[in-house]
C-alpha cells in the first residue's frame, strides 16, 4: 500500500465520494470540493483508493468549502493548536488501512509543529472509538459538536 499525501488529482475525485459516503450530513448534494493538501489517500498495489483522511488546522480542513445550510448547522468543537483528523475512512475494513492513514497524519502533524492529533468521534460509533483508543489516543473532553443530530462527541488526543 501507497501512502500519498497532498492525495494524487486522479485520486480526488474518488476520495471525496469515498469520505462524503461517510460522513455526510443527511440529504446532501453529492460530494464537495476537497483539498488535495489537507488530505492522506492510501492506494494499493492495483491503484484503487483503499481510504482516506482529512486533515484540519488553522489554514482549513479537507472541504474546501460547505454549503450555507451545513455552515449555519455545523458547531465547531473548541480550537486545537493540535492536527485535527478531520474524518478518517477505509474502503475495507481490518486490513491495517486506518493504522498507515493515521500513522501519516502523525508525521505530517510532526513535521509542522502541531503538539498532537485530536479526533472528534460520536461517542456512539464505538467502533471508531476502539480504533483510536487502541491507537494511543485519550479522551479529553466532550460536548454537542459537530452536526446537530450527532449526540454527544468525544474530543480524542494522542501527542506526537
Amino acid at each position: 500500500m501507497k501512502i500519498a499525501s497532498p492525495i494524487p488529482a486522479a485520486y480526488l475525485i474518488p476520495a471525496a465520494q469515498l469520505w462524503w459516503a461517510a460522513f455526510a450530513p443527511p440529504l446532501s448534494p453529492g460530494p464537495p470540493l476537497v483539498r488535495a493538501c489537507h488530505g492522506i489517500a492510501a492506494i494499493d498495489a492495483a491503484g484503487r483508493l483503499g481510504g482516506v483522511a482529512g486533515l484540519r488546522d488553522s489554514g482549513g480542513g479537507f472541504l474546501a468549502g460547505l454549503p450555507m445550510a451545513a455552515r449555519l448547522l455545523y458547531r465547531a468543537a473548541p480550537p486545537t493548536a493540535d492536527l485535527v483528523i478531520d474524518g478518517i475512512v477505509a474502503a475495507r475494513r481490518g486490513q491495517g488501512v486506518g493504522r498507515a492513514l493515521l500513522e501519516n497524519a502523525s508525521g505530517a502533524a510532526r513535521r509542522s509543529g502541531h503538539p498532537g492529533l485530536r479526533a472528534e468521534v460520536e461517542v456512539r460509533n464505538h467502533a471508531a472509538m476502539a480504533f483510536y483508543a487502541a491507537l494511543g489516543f485519550a479522551e479529553i473532553g466532550r460536548g454537542r459538536f459537530g452536526w446537530p443530530w450527532s449526540g454527544p462527541v468525544a474530543l480524542l488526543r494522542r501527542p506526537v
